[in-house]
């Protein structure tokens, strides 16, 4: 039996989005012309990037910190590759955080969210998804462990426990 849990969506509101790559990327550039990839592209938003820029994009280790009609929003802080976060990094947002692997600017791999209600997910990531072996603290307190599937909850031989 499956089913979709309400609290995954506070998992969907890590800021850069938790779907697929749209067929075609768009470009934010920082003043000094580095591009990183906008998955998720907002009206009045703008860059800066501290690591290396290679052929035009944010390379290496660095932070790339967001910001929108000047206010600052996010902050990554990690590797970049071709504009994109990828490998280990950490963002942290409006009292939301992610630590873990990224791959095209997405979660993929393992990591841990933890939201400003308490609640958080630990385990594996696909596209932006918990996707794979995990658990999860709700914010009324249930602890579920097992398997998620394109961010839905498996129960199947997982068992809900309260804390």
């Amino acid at each position: 039996m499956r089913h979709t849990l309400a609290c995954l969506g506070l998992l969907m509101i890590l800021s850069l989005p938790m779907k697929a790559l749209p067929d075609t990327v768009t470009w934010i550039t920082d003043k000094q012309g580095c591009k990183v990839a906008n998955i998720a592209p907002q009206e009045g938003e703008s860059i800066t990037w501290s690591g290396e820029c290679e052929k035009g994009y944010a390379s290496g280790e660095g932070t790339l910190t967001w910001f929108r009609n000047g206010i600052k929003t996010e902050v990554y802080e990690g590797m970049m590759v071709e504009g994109y976060a990828e490998g280990r990094g950490q963002l942290k947002r409006a009292g939301s955080r992610y630590v873990g692997e990224w791959k095209h600017s997405l979660q993929d791999g393992r990591g841990r969210y933890e939201d400003a209600d308490g609640s958080w997910y630990q385990g594996e990531w696909s596209e932006g998804q918990p996707h794979g072996r995990g658990q999860m603290m709700t914010p009324d307190g249930q602890l579920l462990r097992g398997y998620w599937n394109k961010g839905e909850f498996e129960d199947e031989g997982a068992m809900p426990h309260r804390t």
